[in-house]
């Protein structure tokens, strides 16, 4: 058994084919339509920007007779979607994220937001444990303003957790060495089948991982509602990270969200 702590890593997100974006412009009509550098908007955001002016063809003046003004400034132009509350167009560009040592809590949590999200987790099923590892959560870690009751109680608390994983790791290990002699099956369908009856005695708590992909509208959706102070404390934890790195990564998209005393991520823009 042993503790960990928990990673998110950001390990894609959309790409844009700059030929093809030209071929598409010349073909409705928009070939004086500059396509902007990377250096003046991430691709991340010029594929929704580009959804939203194909909208209403708003490439340039003229192009649609309706439109007689169109903005240059691309901060302008995307903050102007989020007010109108033109949340389809943030559909098409996604962010993949690794996420690891969460635990099934985490896990149960976010995988009930399945809409506009990709899931690929762990599986127990497959995944045979060598020991158990957890994260220990933020509200049973020691704090400076704790009284001695409450330090106390969190003491007791962790202790407690850390003899319940202490005795079903032993457990685990028993059944998988002594019981099964599981390293010497050479049938992996049986250890499948060992290693999935198994993980029922393994908690909640255990620390696994895996991969998700979010598009943009979903991604902003479950900042708001995850880091809220009512929200789960392992899920608030994670997308607090996340919120970070989406303001550093998509800023002109997640730039109205602005990050509250009690580390909530709050958008000026919620009907998006």
């Amino acid at each position: 058994m042993k503790n960990v702590e928990i990673k998110v890593f950001k390990i894609g997100s959309t790409k844009t084919d700059k030929e093809e974006i030209k071929n598409w412009l010349n073909e409705i009509g928009a070939s004086s339509f500059e396509i902007p550098t990377q250096e003046v908007i991430s691709d991340e955001e010029l594929i929704p920007s580009l959804a939203a002016k194909r909208c209403y063809k708003s490439f340039e003046v003229g192009l649609n007779p309706n439109v007689t003004k169109v903005r240059k400034d691309w901060v302008e132009y995307i903050d102007n979607v989020l007010k109108s509350g033109h949340g389809s167009v943030f559909e098409h560009a996604t962010f993949t994220f690794a996420i690891e040592n969460v635990s099934r809590v985490f896990t149960a949590e976010l995988n009930r937001h399945r809409a506009g999200v990709a899931i690929s987790e762990g599986s127990m099923r497959y995944i045979r444990f060598d020991d158990i590892p957890w994260w220990v959560p933020i509200s049973l870690r020691p704090r400076k303003s704790d009284d001695n009751d409450i330090a106390t109680k969190k003491s007791l608390t962790l202790k407690a957790f850390t003899d319940v994983f202490t005795y079903i790791e032993d457990k685990y290990k028993y059944l998988v060495n002594e019981v099964w002699d599981m390293d010497n099956i050479k049938d992996f369908h049986v250890k499948k089948i060992i290693t999935s009856c198994l993980r029922r005695i393994i908690p909640m708590g255990v620390a696994t991982g895996g991969i998700w992909t979010f598009n943009l509208r979903a991604l902003r959706h479950v900042l708001a509602l995850r880091t809220d102070p009512a929200a789960e404390e392992e899920i608030t934890y994670v997308f607090s990270l996340i919120g970070k790195i989406m303001i550093e990564s998509c800023s002109k998209i997640f730039g109205d969200f602005i990050l509250t005393n009690d580390g909530c991520w709050v958008p000026k823009y919620k009907k998006v």
